[in-house]
């Protein structure tokens, strides 16, 4: 338990919560272990969890239009690699929309936390403080890679 307290210690979402508060988090998280091309998530499906990396790496995976030989077969293409620390799926945890990427482990015996959408708002119920800052921490998250996204295109101006 210790162990896990100082991984979430270390992620972008939770640095700043108390030992005693992520120790709850991770009471309504779990351990999944993926191996070498199997997909996590998939575009398109509906999300309901959260992922953190523990151990190993995905790849972050978008349509780029349809495989050539299969007819509305998607083809995806990698844009990111998220290793040790690194999250994804948090905006199932905002809006429980459809999943906008696909994601695959690219080592064998990839470790992610999981952290249920379900089970997250139940926790921000009882705990407000967790709640405040986790979503303060994800909006800042996803400002930055919006911010980060678009740039590009205002400089280029």
């Amino acid at each position: 338990m210790e162990r896990l307290v100082n991984f979430l210690r270390q992620s972008e979402l939770f640095a700043t919560l108390p030992d005693e508060k992520i120790a709850q988090v991770i009471g309504i998280g779990y351990t999944r272990v993926f191996d070498t091309g199997q997909t996590i998530i998939k575009a398109g499906d509906p999300s309901d969890e959260m992922y953190i990396v523990q151990e190993g790496m995905v790849e972050v995976l978008v349509e780029s239009g349809t495989v050539p030989d299969i007819p509305g077969a998607p083809e995806l293409t990698p844009v990111v690699q998220l290793g040790q620390g690194q999250i994804f799926g948090e905006m199932a945890i905002v809006d429980q929309g459809v999943r906008s990427a696909t994601i695959r482990a690219v080592s064998d015996g990839t470790q992610l936390f999981v952290i249920p959408r379900e089970d997250f708002w139940a926790l921000c119920e009882e705990d407000h403080h967790i709640g405040y800052i986790v979503m303060r921490n994800i909006a800042l998250d996803l400002s930055f890679k919006l911010r980060h996204r678009n740039l590009p295109r205002l400089v280029g101006k």
